[in-house]
């Protein structure tokens, strides 16, 4: 209930708080408010209840008869929150007088600025922008005084007594107003404009003069050609003549020009005044005089130098303490762009990242020593779809049900995101693939790329989450989950423009958040770790491996973005998965309903040879608490382009405190016989793959920017293509055979063991049904291609095809049809 609004007299303003009592629960209940007719307008700001506790000024209303509602809160990316209002603060103003309630700012003329006040009467001090000043501010009688309020002018009627000038740096004058005689009252008039009525202006002017009111706002026409080139948006004095400001129509290399033209007759020999049109016949060059030139100017230019010379000594010094000046050879040779692309990109690497990276990353001929106590997870619940056409949001015995319809809540609530990671290239993929993993096409019968299968299921959950919780309340507000696209220098301007043309398959532009990590140089590791060339002028680089995405996170501000916009988890997976359920309710909710920081999908081992990262328990000794562990990647045996565990720092928490156990993902060439063999009656031991499908909490993401908890550096063998001088000093082009160089990187799922194994959630799912990698070119017997990855889809849409006819129960039911959609991928 509101408190009614009591008279508010003759009171110029005062302002009151309606309190009202709206159940919490209801997002539905509408409070009317008293009416306000008798006010010339009431703003109203209403403060609402979000579900954080904050209380927070949701938006401001005028009207007249005041109905309120609770809120809903829709950012610019989507972002729903709903609110209940608790607070209405209304700021009444009386009604104006007869003086006020006729006028309109178009009606009057400005003839001058109050700069400041003077003395201590009253007296105020007026600067002219006027042709006639000893008539405006020296002959007693009526003018207007013009302040903005809460944005908008406010017009008052006020008595000039007396004005006289004033000689100075600057003529002025200074005027008494009627009722104005103390220093208090002449302050409330500073920084307002003094006014006439538009009609008080001389009838008749003399020939060749006009008002510059009456100019501002028109169009300029070249003479000649009849071509509008501008608009006129200032008049100024310059002592010899007046110039005319002109905004161009056309904005020049992206930016908006503004040019000065002499008000000469010569120059403008036409002003049309019935026609709102000046035309003018400029001289040669006369527009261009003005017009910015390319590039920057000579101050501008000198001061680049000078940093550029600056940030070129500093990494000098940096690289000579390195062991790696052959990398400067370029800047002497070769033409002026190419040693700018040198320059340019020496300029973008982080040199002190990268001699971390070579002092943390174990020599990639290392032999990997496991200590600690090493176990198989728990027993690992699994996701069963099997009976979906019977879920509910009352499903209470079915945990995957369950799961899922408080994943889709999440949806609805705008509390998840969904991270892919694309920084990788599909040169492993054969001669005829894109240049970015996500654009390359599935021959379904739609043919469409993984990032378009990857945005379907991301339109599916959304468009079922509204359904379900949203649509019939509030249709305008359906969820947009963000979808962040890591990138790498080698891939970036591809993925963006890829997206730009496929007008992002459908999904918002602002729901897409695109994020380039870091690459660093890969170095010769038969030549004390010397920075490998692809040119003289070009060093060979890569991305710092998936691991690399909580530091780009960090360092873009994403990570703060998404708790401001009170996103609580983020799935994380690799492009290169052709089944991934993208946006998966399923994973959220059960990794909600664990409360934990750390979600890991596995799928079992088929077998002891397959080449997968193991999911396993680590027990933490007083020994290992304290060592390092050296870890190996050999090229082409992982389950990923970047997968590999090492670097076992100090075992902690999020928190700083030592933890009893965390997991680790070990790798296929670093287990030992004995455990990637060992079996339990029929079954494997260690059985659980880790298949690059991770959530990760958003408390969790922002306690891993901490520089105490960052991620090591491993390093991974590969075969390089490279130049080097050869014995005649020629630059000459090698091609190896075996891997020749070191790729630095960091993995993803070293960031489990900062997180005490009671906040990590595994969740085992289908294989068949979520795991279709896509690592190796099309070739007979080859796994994990493009080819099988198609198979294992169309037989996915198969089995879809077989279930509805066998159950027959989608019939109308719209969104038993999406959800089936999102399962079977169609």
């Amino acid at each position: 209930m509101i408190a009614s609004i009591a008279s508010l007299g003759a009171a110029h303003c005062c302002s009151l708080t309606l309190k009202q009592l709206v159940p919490s629960h209801s997002h539905l209940s509408r409070v009317r408010g008293s009416r306000t007719s008798f006010l010339q307008s009431v703003d109203i700001q209403q403060a609402f209840k979000w579900p954080d506790d904050s209380q927070k000024s949701a938006a401001a209303i005028r009207c007249g008869d005041v109905q309120l509602t609770d809120a809903v809160r829709i950012h610019s990316e989507g972002k729903r929150e709903y609110g209940r209002v608790v607070a209405v603060d209304c700021r009444a103003s009386r009604s104006p007088s007869a003086a006020e309630s006729s006028v309109n700012v178009d009606d009057f003329v400005e003839i001058g600025i109050v700069a400041e006040t003077h003395g201590v009467y009253g007296e105020l001090r007026i600067r002219s922008s006027t042709d006639f000043p000893e008539e405006r501010f020296e002959t007693p009688g009526t003018r207007w005084i013009k302040k903005m309020r809460m944005g908008k002018p406010s017009i008052t009627e006020v008595e000039l007594i007396e004005g006289r000038e004033t000689i100075g740096k600057q003529t002025s004058w200074l005027v008494r107003l009627k009722g104005v005689d103390t220093l208090e009252k002449a302050s409330e008039f500073q920084g307002a404009t003094m006014l006439i009525r538009a009609d008080e202006r001389p009838v008749s002017l003399e020939e060749d003069e006009d008002y510059i009111p009456d100019l501002l706002g028109m169009d300029v026409v070249i003479q000649e050609t009849k071509e509008t080139i501008g608009t006129i948006v200032d008049v100024h004095n310059s002592g010899a003549s007046d110039l005319l400001r002109v905004q161009l129509t056309k904005p020049i290399r992206g930016k908006d020009v503004r040019i000065w033209i002499p008000f000469v007759k010569e120059i403008v020999p036409v002003v049309d005044i019935s026609s709102n049109r000046v035309e003018i016949s400029p001289p040669d060059g006369l527009l261009d005089l003005n017009v910015p030139k390319e590039g920057p100017s000579r101050k501008e230019s000198l001061k680049m130098e000078r940093k550029r010379k600056a940030i070129l000594s500093a990494i000098r010094k940096r690289l000579r303490a390195l062991g790696q000046t052959h990398v400067l050879e370029g800047l002497s040779i070769g033409e002026e762009s190419q040693r700018q692309s040198l320059m340019d990109q020496l300029m973008s690497i982080d040199f002190g990242l990268f001699q971390q990276a070579l002092l943390n990353a174990p020599s990639p001929l290392s032999t990997n020593s496991i200590t600690g106590e090493l176990q198989p997870p728990p027993t690992v619940p699994q996701a069963n779809w099997a009976d979906f056409e019977t879920w509910s949001p009352t499903s209470k015995d079915n945990d995957t049900a369950r799961w899922w319809y408080k994943g889709l809540q999440l949806v609805a609530d705008g509390e998840v995101a969904v991270i892919v990671l694309a920084g990788g290239q599909a040169t492993r993929l054969g001669p005829d693939s894109p240049p970015v993993k996500g654009m390359l096409e599935l021959d379904l019968p739609e043919r469409k790329s993984l990032f378009e299968i990857q945005a379907d299921r991301l339109l599916l959950v959304q468009e079922l989450a509204a359904q379900v919780f949203i649509m019939q309340v509030y249709p305008e507000a359906a969820p947009q989950i963000p979808w962040i696209v890591l990138t790498s220098d080698a891939t970036d301007v591809s993925t963006r423009s890829f997206f730009e043309k496929k007008e992002y398959f459908g999904l918002k532009e602002s729901q897409v958040w695109f994020v380039k990590q870091d690459s660093l140089p890969c170095v010769d590791y038969k030549e004390g770790n010397a920075i490998l060339l692809e040119s003289p002028w070009k060093l060979a680089v890569a991305p710092t491996g998936n691991g690399g995405l909580f530091s780009a996170l960090h360092a873009q501000n994403i990570t703060d973005r998404l708790s401001e916009e009170g996103v609580q988890y983020v799935q994380v997976y690799s492009v290169d998965n052709a089944l991934v359920r993208v946006g998966d309710p399923v994973f959220f909710g059960y990794a909600h309903e664990q409360k934990a920081d750390v979600g890991v999908k596995v799928v079992k081992r088929t077998s002891s040879d397959e080449a997968v990262g193991v999911v396993c328990l680590q027990k933490n000794n007083e020994q290992n608490l304290h060592s390092e562990h050296e870890g190996t990647q050999i090229e082409d045996i992982s389950e990923s382009d970047e997968t590999e565990e090492g670097d076992e720092r100090l075992a902690i928490n999020i928190h700083g405190n030592s933890i009893s156990s965390h997991y680790r993902v070990l790798e296929y060439n670093e287990m030992p016989d004995a455990l990637r063999t060992a079996k339990e009656g029929d079954d494997l031991v260690y059985q659980a793959a880790h298949i690059c499908v991770n959530l990760f909490s958003v408390d969790y993401l922002k306690t891993l920017a901490d520089k105490k908890l960052e991620l090591g550096f491993h390093s991974a063998l590969k075969r390089i293509r490279c130049m080097k001088k050869d014995e005649s000093g020629e630059w000459t082009t090698y091609t190896p055979d075996q891997p020749n160089g070191v790729k630095l990187e960091r993995f993803i799922f070293d960031a489990f063991k900062y997180c005490d194994s009671e906040e990590v959630a595994l969740l085992e799912v289908n294989r068949n049904e979520e795991f279709a990698p896509i690592k190796n070119a099309v070739g007979p017997g080859i796994a994990d291609t493009a080819e099988t990855a198609l198979d294992m889809t169309l037989a996915l849409r198969n089995r879809s095809m077989s279930t509805a006819a066998e159950s027959d129960q989608d019939g109308d039911n719209h969104n038993l049809s999406l959800l089936r959609a999102y399962i079977f991928g169609k």
